[in-house]
């Protein structure tokens, strides 16, 4: 049970950093709103896709399928709600 309370936390932490890595780059650039657009898009693909991995891997019945379902469902948690935060902010 620990360890997948462990997974969960981890993609919960490693989603958030790589949508930070990601709107980082989109900032540094001269047209922020059309790279926040790509960065929104390319969150959500992202987390639909893991939470597709997710759910085949929880199929699975086994623990291991349970671990790393957790980690792909706490993967796009972070940067799904601040994208749609940031598309919020940038077009309205």
């Amino acid at each position: 049970m620990r360890a997948i309370w462990i997974a969960g936390i981890g993609g919960l932490a490693i989603g958030h950093i790589l949508w930070l890595a990601g709107i980082s780059a989109a900032v540094a650039t001269n047209d922020v709103a059309q790279w926040v657009l790509v960065v929104a898009g390319v969150s959500l693909a992202v987390g639909a896709l893991s939470g597709l991995l997710g759910w085949r891997a929880f199929r699975g019945k086994s623990l291991t399928g349970e671990i790393w379902a957790a980690f792909l469902w706490g993967l796009p948690i972070s940067p799904v709600l601040l994208s749609l935060i940031v598309l919020g902010v940038t077009y309205l």
